[in-house]
């Protein structure tokens, strides 16, 4: 009867040992993967930036642009000859 509680015994501590390692590698995984998605949130916030910044700039440039296109031409410019006699 002792041989087989002994026996008994070794086997809870062995499962017990198991489950513990098995759920301190679990653990670091979810960890691991906690950081990781903290990261790629950073980069995407980083990116978003970016774009924002882009955007700006291409809408002052448009702006530029639409200043330039209806500006009035300069008064010491030569105006454009007729097609014709």
């Amino acid at each position: 009867m002792d041989r087989r509680t002994s026996c008994l015994q070794s086997n809870i501590d062995f499962l017990q040992k198991t489950m513990t390692k098995q759920s301190l590698d679990q653990q670091q995984k979810l960890d691991a993967a906690n950081r990781q998605v903290q990261a790629l949130k950073a980069a995407l916030i980083a990116q978003q930036g970016a774009i924002d910044e882009l955007k700006a700039s291409q809408a002052r440039l448009s702006d530029e642009l639409k200043k330039k296109a209806d500006a009035p031409a300069p008064k010491d410019a030569t105006p454009a000859k007729p097609n014709g006699k």
